[in-house]
């Protein structure tokens, strides 16, 4: 139930930044970052470009906009979750 809450919020802050360029053009963007105990984000970090600067900006957006997220489950076993996240335009997967 945690990554599907942090998804979905990725996913609706994704959608409100991918540019109008994006209907014309084909990427995949690759986000690292790590979620803390109090949910907060650090060090996100575009690791493979789509080559398309305002995908790679709406990527990187749609994690920095969710910024934080909700606290770690309490019975999770760890200080922090890295996650990493790969966004599609236009590619069938």
């Amino acid at each position: 139930p945690y990554l599907n809450q942090v998804l979905n919020r990725i996913r609706f802050n994704w959608y409100s930044l991918i540019p109008e360029i994006a209907k014309f053009r084909r990427g995949k963007v690759v986000v690292i970052f790590r979620i803390e105990e109090n949910g907060g984000i650090s060090n996100p970090r575009v690791v493979a470009n789509s080559g398309t600067d305002p995908l790679d900006r709406a990527a990187f957006g749609s994690i920095t906009a969710s910024n934080p997220f909700p606290k770690l489950p309490s019975n999770f076993e760890g200080h922090y979750l890295d996650l990493q996240i790969t966004f599609l335009y236009n590619i069938n997967p």
